[in-house]
């Protein structure tokens, strides 16, 4: 109910004293008669206030009192005549320089006549309100498993709301859009808006200065798994769109979530054939079955690539979607999965080299640059394979040419064959290689550690990365000198090496880089 449709209603007896045009268009939320000198604390927000004003004895108490009306967003002011006569000129003043609505009415008609219409016409719009939202909330729920998805809620809730909305999911790609289709610098403004402010509801404005209430879609492990996007702003919406969105949410997630169901099976197959490749735990032959169940084939060349985001909150899954939309085009690809924080997948039939593949991929690079922002996506891409035998070195070269990616821009890419680093260089092996190696070395220390409750272990670590320095690492154990050279004694009595050699510090330092050390 408006300001206007009161004073549409002769009955009422309403007259303007003080308002601009456009503040007629307030809604009125509500009603209260009240003559106390500061009424703040009985008052919301919409309210229309009725009082005699025999509060009004000076500038000071209009002052006061209006103050408390405007503190709580009231929408109209009624002031009637019988008492003071003609308003004053300071309670005209205030409501103007507050932007309180000002009206007097004819002493014919009472407060309570006034205030009851407003009561009654609310509760009879609330009542309608509550009806419809009522009868939409039972069409979307007898709507789920139906088969229209995300999209059909959408379209439910537009027929019925005329209320243009979008669904982002946590992988940055638009899954349902109702109404004009968002651009690709408009879902990023949303994206990087809502990564940064959590799992809150938000009004922002998009690249083109348009006003969205955003939704953040929660599963059960309080883990957004979309976004629910509607043109407008949520705090002008009535009570019932409140409701419904609410309902409306519920649907998206679980629609959300058996898509994501649904994808994980599909995927399961190519995340085991690709962690068996990390591992390097497949023969060729295996390797080749696995493909072929793949529905690719097993002799045709192949490229490894991965990509990470240098942002632990930004979503794995966006990550392999920013991968395989930079390199479909590219080649199929055979299989793609996210890896924790990294994305890896296989390109087959790629007849290119890593530059060329670089080069095409770049030309259409804009929407993965929108959705990074101030990030920076690192890819590594390894060389051709010949053969089943070299995929699994393909992907441990992918992955450490990723982690080496340097320079300017939001997406970095790497095809440096020669390893800059011992890092980069040790990453080339087989992690069962690295940890055979690792726990064989220390398998003496370990073991005495876990029989004695002692720590040798820990001390081969601060020892080596003391540089060997006896002060320095003895005081950073906290212990005496003559007891780190008793421990260190022993480490060597254990392994038989000799620490004060270059050649056994570096088996001990690269020993511990493949052994991940114990938790805090």
């Amino acid at each position: 109910m408006r300001v206007l449709d009161l004073l549409d209603r002769a009955e009422l007896g309403l007259t303007t004293v003080w308002a601009e045009p456009a503040m007629l268009e307030r809604d009125v939320k509500g009603s209260y008669i009240v003559d106390l000198p500061n009424p703040g604390r009985f008052l919301s927000e919409g309210d229309l206030v009725l009082t005699s004003a025999i509060w009004a004895t000076g500038p000071e108490s209009a002052e006061t009192y209006i103050s408390a009306l405007a503190d709580k967003r009231v929408a109209v002011l009624v002031v009637g005549t019988i008492i003071v006569g003609a308003i004053p000129d300071y309670i005209v003043a205030a409501c103007s320089t507050r932007g309180i609505v000002l009206l007097t009415m004819s002493q014919d008609v009472s407060f309570k006549a006034v205030s009851q219409y407003i009561e009654s016409t609310l509760a009879t719009a609330e009542s309608a309100a509550t009806s419809r939202s009522g009868n939409f909330t039972r069409t979307l729920l007898d709507g789920i498993g139906s088969g229209g998805g995300v999209q059909g809620a959408l379209r439910l809730f537009y027929d019925e709301f005329a209320t243009e909305c979008w669904v982002l999911e946590s992988s940055g790609t638009v899954s349902a859009v109702v109404g004009s289709a968002p651009g690709v610098d408009g879902v990023a403004a949303v994206w990087n808006r809502m990564l940064a402010a959590g799992d809150g509801v938000a009004v922002i404005q998009d690249d083109a200065g348009r006003t969205l209430s955003v939704w953040p879609v929660v599963t059960d492990s309080v883990r957004s798994i979309g976004y629910l996007v509607c043109a407008g702003d949520l705090r002008a919406w009535p009570t019932d769109l409140e409701r419904v969105v609410r309902t409306l949410l519920l649907v998206v997630r679980v629609e959300l979530e058996l898509v994501g169901n649904r994808r994980e099976a599909e995927e399961a197959q190519g995340v085991e054939f690709l962690g068996h490749l990390v591992a390097d735990t497949l023969s060729p032959g295996e390797a080749s079955a696995r493909l072929r169940l793949l529905g690719a084939d097993p002799l045709q060349p192949m490229t490894a690539v991965a990509a990470q985001v240098d942002d632990g909150e930004y979503p794995s899954r966006a990550v392999l979607e920013a991968l395989t939309g930079l390199l479909g085009a590219e080649g199929r690809v055979v299989v793609a999965c996210d890896l924790g924080e990294e994305a890896v997948l296989l390109l087959g039939g790629v007849e290119a080299t890593p530059e060329e593949i670089i080069a095409h991929a770049e030309a259409g690079a804009h929407r993965q640059r929108a959705l990074l922002g101030d990030r920076t996506l690192r890819i590594g891409v390894s060389e051709r394979t010949t053969s089943l035998s070299q995929l699994s070195a393909a992907v441990r070269s992918a992955r450490a040419r990723m982690r080496t990616a340097s320079g300017e821009g939001a997406i970095l890419w790497s095809t440096r064959s020669t390893p800059s680093s011992y890092d980069a260089l040790f990453d080339l092996l087989p992690e069962r290689v690295k940890t055979a190696f690792g726990r064989g070395l220390l398998a003496p220390l370990l073991d005495y550690d876990v029989r004695h409750g002692s720590d040798l272990v820990q001390t081969l670590r601060v020892f080596l990365d003391a540089s060997g320095a006896w002060q320095q690492a003895a005081t950073e154990l906290h212990v005496h000198v003559n007891t780190l050279r008793y421990r260190i004694g022993r480490i060597e009595a254990l392994t038989q090496r000799d620490l004060s050699t270059m050649r056994d510090r570096v088996d001990f330092f690269l020993a511990l880089s493949f052994v991940a050390p114990p938790a805090d």
